[in-house]
């Protein structure tokens, strides 16, 4: 009789300590994105393009933009500064390759756009599998940028020739034809995470559905800001413990000069014919710019951490 009544008190304890070890991010992300696949099951309205273009500019501003702010205290982390001298040129290397991108985007936007997504896959696909290998966090992203385009290919490719010209509409067909393939990297992926890490191949699932059933800016929306961003954040600040008011610090100043810098810039081109274009072009494009450096200063950081653990002890 005790052991009857033992056995579901273990398996209770083991359900618990699982859900224990589900990352906050999971059940934000989980939480927002049924809400949307249920209003959109039950017919409601999505917000308008004005209105999803607005929400994703200050959403991203304010959830995307600190998760980058953390990239000096990184660049400590993994040796790229240690001075003040170190820590001044590291701020102006950086913006540096920030500029690079954005002035090579307006010189050739069809290749910038080609190029921005090769490297958001690979970064938004790190969000699942992160030990294993480059090529299945490359299949996760790809899968995650080009089911939209195949699931709404006309806002897709309206958007793509808003921020590349006439070029940027053959991306987001290319993109479409390769849709089969992009989902079958997204149950690869899933396959993959189910035995370790199960709560991840929760989220592929989930952002595979939404991908598939929303708009292309709402998808986006809810996954940048409420999986990705908030993972990176919160991963930041773990890694920060004990640092003080130092990363709050940094975060608040390296989020607050972007916004004030895009605001400068949007005051001097003055208000244009269509703000939401406007919007969306210096959103992508200032995303483009960010993220080329991030990615570097968060690949030298896995690589210095990778010959720490090489040394002998």
């Amino acid at each position: 009789m005790m052991e009857q009544v033992a056995a579901p008190r273990v398996g209770t304890a083991r359900a618990t300590a699982r859900l224990r070890h589900v990352p906050i991010e999971t059940m934000v992300f989980s939480g927002l994105a049924l809400t949307t696949l249920v209003l959109l099951a039950f017919g409601l309205p999505m917000p308008s393009p004005m209105l999803q273009v607005v929400l994703l500019g200050v959403l991203v501003t304010v959830l995307g933009l600190p998760h980058g702010a953390l990239d000096p205290l990184i660049a400590r982390r993994a040796g790229l500064w240690r001075t003040p001298l170190g820590f001044a040129a590291f701020n102006t290397v950086y913006i540096v390759i920030v500029v690079g991108v954005v002035l090579l985007w307006l010189v050739a936007p069809v290749l910038s756009l080609v190029a921005f997504l090769i490297v958001s896959a690979l970064h938004f696909g790190s969000d699942w599998n992160a030990d294993r290998g480059v090529w299945l966090r490359f299949l996760a992203g790809f899968g995650l940028l080009s089911v939209p385009a195949f699931s709404h290919p006309d806002q897709v490719g309206a958007a793509y020739v808003v921020l590349a010209g006439a070029g940027g509409a053959m991306v987001s067909g290319v993109q479409a034809g390769l849709a089969p393939l992009a989902l079958a990297g997204l149950l690869v992926a899933a396959v993959a995470a189910v035995r370790h890490r199960p709560h991840e191949s929760v989220e592929i699932v989930l952002a595979s559905v939404l991908a598939l059933a929303c708009e292309p800016l709402v998808f986006f929306l809810v996954y940048f800001c409420a999986l990705h961003s908030f993972r990176h954040l919160r991963a930041g600040f773990a890694e920060e413990r004990g640092g003080g008011r130092l990363p709050t610090l940094i975060v608040v100043v390296y989020t607050v000069v972007p916004i004030l810098a895009v605001a400068a810039l949007l005051f001097v081109i003055g208000p244009s014919g269509d703000m939401p274009e406007q919007i969306l072009q210096v959103l992508f494009i200032g995303l483009a710019g960010l993220t080329v450096p991030h990615m570097i200063v968060v690949t030298h950081e896995k690589r210095h951490q990778k010959k720490l653990m090489a040394l002998p002890r």
